[in-house]
């Protein structure tokens, strides 16, 4: 009995998991980390459609910048973000074009490390728990290839180095999609 139901449940995740569609972005983004400065940084998401407008996502974002470079006075600040989340994808009829609104969960580390410790800032850093949400459009280039831009809030959370520090703000993200498995609609579907 077991055999059979370990061989239903496969042959339903296939055949589910043959009709999704597979994407990976690679992205740059400006994050305005608060309290922690506005970064530069780039990232990576793993997405697969759970519906045809509805993706489920993991991104892992990573974003720097250094106040001060090359002075004794050097700061670097640093946020790692790893978010799962759902996406809504909005086709415009008879248009290349989609809206996308998403929001994600996760965890979030932020480090403050001063090069010099004569400034009296002692070096910090935090894991806690990070969220957000964006809005976004695409244009379905080609049927495996789509840019992306987005913009929305990010906020992290902390309990002991960065308890009152306002660890949050706009980011905005620019990138490419790559659809690995499946396509996206056909260029001549839904265009005309």
């Amino acid at each position: 009995m077991k055999k059979i139901i370990i061989m239903i449940i496969t042959i339903l995740a296939g055949t589910t998991m043959a009709m999704a569609n597979l994407y990976v972005d690679g992205l740059f983004m400006l994050n305005d980390a608060g309290d922690a400065k506005t970064q530069s940084g780039f990232g990576l998401k793993i997405a697969t459609s759970i519906r045809e407008d509805i993706n489920i996502f993991f991104r892992q974002t990573y974003s720097s910048t250094t106040e001060d470079p090359n002075t004794i006075n050097e700061i670097e600040y640093m946020q790692i973000q790893g978010l799962l989340g759902g996406e809504y994808v909005y086709c415009i009829q008879q248009f290349p074009v989609a809206i996308t609104l998403s929001a994600a969960a996760g965890v979030s580390r932020t480090e403050v490390d001063p090069k010099n410790d004569t400034l009296g800032i002692k070096h910090l850093g935090e894991t806690g728990i990070g969220y957000g949400f964006w809005l976004g459009g695409q244009w379905l280039l080609t049927q495996w290839v789509t840019p992306f831009i987005e913009i929305g809030y990010s906020k992290s959370m902390y309990t002991t180095d960065f308890k009152n520090a306002s660890i949050g703000g706009l980011q905005f993200l620019a990138g490419i999609r790559f659809t690995v498995w499946g396509k996206n609609k056909s260029l001549s579907d839904d265009y005309e």
